[in-house]
């Protein structure tokens, strides 16, 4: 295959770059072909590199294949309808006020959650948007604790902010119904794993009394880092009052917004939204969420006795805790989740995001904020596995190339393309990403099977639609917590709907062949078609989705570009056929990839990106 702008022969490239390498072996940059002849992306060679025997190698190594795949289990059980109504039976105690008696829960969002009232973007309904429990109607939270909720139930539009939040909800949340339901998803997801971990005694344990001696017994605890406004911290307070609910974050105008929404505020002369939006202006102003956090204040909500906020870092949080769980925290931080519930052999629930700020030279802000600086606190990768197959040591931090490879990897894991979710197209990302995960679940396994027996599964959000960052790692130390445990007779008089009831019975997290299939995939395109069977677990439910390398280019683009190459060759017997500019480079290589199978000479024209055209020839 012939490169863009000229027909060099790729072989003569990379002997060329080793030539150079070895009088400058830092800047070494090793040229791939991939299973269908297409120059492999850095982030494609490192991958290739790292599931080969060497880097001259064209087969994966077996024992890399072995211990490097990602495996995914599928999602703990979800509550069946008798469990739920269980849960809502002790919830619901707690949203009555004891003083007034038993009345209607306090600012039950009646409107907001309407079931029959969802759209999608272009105005059409789409059952899809119906809110998960338990954010459903039926469930009925109140309106501070769900996504599309609004303090005064109101159908108003959301004031524009700098800071782009509203105090009913996430910006303009309320209206887009399809970002709503992703949100509803993600949180029900979360929520649902939360509940799994639960032991059964707490689970079905009534709220305690408000007496001397429940006040001097710690609660079962579960910290929500990184938690920002509570979307996911409130809810599970409200869920689940005889826990004890802390959000854990270090903006401290997220924490005030959390109280303000389940508190209330006192309106000025103005009017509470005026009063709310300047006070968030004056903290943004103030450059607050820019600043290095030294603090660890602690407050309790007044109308959710089991809720409380801590302004501070997840490093510095020191209080005990049971579960702790993370939904979305930037980077390095959801690896700080991580470390901190091993160290008080606590569950976890974690779900990353923004894996490119793992990059050695990526700035996060989370680093500053906790730290002061921007060096990172955690070398990567983190396991020693992944460290060993890589030829990077988890300590180095010399700027070699070799360190570089999990930087490269990396950035193609942050990938937020939700158009490509269960498509061929960016398997190799989706991949990346799956390996990032991968590096830190058997980081846990290193570090939490030191002192005692972890488990820990990689798992997806079910639907995968629900967000594109939708890997989640659920751990846990005690057999009474493991989420995949049989539930008593909720659970035995009606299977659950993504577990089979042989699944149930062996207390084993099943396998989740679906999730496996990018990675499958990514194979196939770095190695060939049989490159998915050498370690014997070649999971893919459909072949046909595989049967040609689609990772870069879909079916369809690589059928419509050959129909024009067929019509040329056939209606032109001399002459060339030459594109049109403005392409893109992806369109581009599409068309030289195509043309060389078909044996027709192609090359690039053309100096600037703007200009570049692909001219054919027979």
């Amino acid at each position: 295959m012939t490169s863009e702008n000229t027909p060099t022969d790729a072989t003569s490239l990379s002997s060329k770059l080793e030539a150079t390498t070895k009088e400058q072996p830092k800047k070494k940059n090793v040229i791939r072909m991939g299973a269908n002849g297409v120059l492999l992306k850095n982030f494609e060679t490192v991958l290739h590199d790292v599931f080969s025997s060497s880097s001259s190698c064209t087969d994966p190594c077996q024992q890399a294949l072995n211990v490097l795949s990602p495996q995914y289990s599928k999602l703990p059980p979800f509550l069946k309808e008798l469990e739920e109504t269980q849960i809502m039976e002790i919830a619901r105690a707690g949203w009555w006020d004891e003083d007034e008696g038993a009345s209607s829960p306090q600012n039950v969002h009646n409107n907001c959650n309407n079931d029959d009232e969802h759209h999608g973007s272009n105005g059409t309904s789409s059952p899809l948007l119906s809110p998960p429990w338990p954010f459903d109607k039926r469930t009925n939270l109140p309106s501070f604790g769900c996504v599309r909720g609004a303090s005064d139930c109101t159908h108003r539009k959301p004031k524009k902010t700098k800071t782009g939040k509203d105090k009913g909800g996430v910006g303009d949340i309320y209206y887009n119904h399809e970002r709503a339901w992703r949100k509803e998803m993600q949180l029900a997801n979360m929520i649902q794993c939360v509940l799994a971990l639960l032991p059964d005694h707490v689970r079905h344990q009534s709220a305690p009394a408000n007496d001397d001696k429940s006040k001097s017994t710690r609660k079962y605890r579960i910290v929500d880092f990184a938690g920002g406004t509570g979307h996911l911290a409130v809810p599970l307070a409200l869920l689940l009052p005889q826990c004890e609910v802390v959000c854990v974050d270090l903006k401290k105008w997220s924490l005030d917004l959390l109280h303000r929404r389940v508190d209330g505020v006192e309106e000025n002369e103005d009017g509470d939204e005026e009063e709310i939006s300047s006070l968030l202006d004056k903290n943004t102003q103030n450059g607050q969420h820019k600043k290095p956090c030294n603090s660890n204040i602690v407050q309790v909500s007044q109308k959710v006795p089991n809720l409380s906020t801590y302004f501070g870092s997840i490093q510095s949080y020191a209080d005990d805790f049971d579960i702790g769980i993370s939904l979305h925290a930037c980077g390095e931080a959801s690896d700080c989740v991580l470390r901190k519930c091993l160290e008080q052999k606590a569950s976890w629930v974690v779900c990353s995001c923004c894996c490119g700020k793992l990059r050695r030279k990526a700035l996060n802000p989370y680093i500053f904020q906790s730290t002061g600086g921007n060096e990172k606190e955690i070398s990567y990768p983190q396991s020693k596995i992944l460290s060993s197959f890589m030829n990077v040591t988890v300590d180095n931090d010399d700027g070699d190339d070799n360190a570089r490879r999990f930087d490269e990897i990396a950035r193609a894991a942050d990938y937020s393309e939700l158009g490509d979710v269960r498509k061929p197209r960016n398997a190799c990302r989706r991949a990346a990403k799956s390996l990032v995960e991968w590096d830190r679940l058997l980081y846990c396994k290193e570090h939490g099977d030191t002192d005692g027996c972890v488990s820990v599964v990689l798992t997806r959000m079910v639907p995968w639609e629900a967000s594109t960052k939708n890997d989640i790692i659920i751990g846990w130390y005690d057999p009474s917590c493991n989420p995949y445990r049989r539930r008593g007779a909720a659970c035995e008089d009606t299977a659950c709907d993504n577990m089979s009831n042989e699944d149930l019975i062996s207390d084993m997290p099943p396998d989740d062949p679906a999730s496996q299939v990018d990675f499958q995939i990514a194979l196939r395109h770095l190695f060939g078609g049989s490159a998915a069977h050498e370690n014997g677990k070649d999971t893919v439910p459909d072949t046909n989705i595989i049967a040609c390398d689609q990772n870069d280019w879909s079916a369809e683009e690589v059928k419509e570009i050959k129909t024009q190459l067929e019509t040329f060759v056939n209606d032109c017997a001399e002459g060339t056929l030459r594109f049109h500019r403005g392409m893109g480079p992806r369109k581009r290589k599409l068309i030289h990839y195509v043309a060389e199978i078909m044996g027709l000479r192609h090359w690039g024209e053309g100096k600037k990106d703007a200009e570049k055209i692909v001219v054919v020839a027979r």
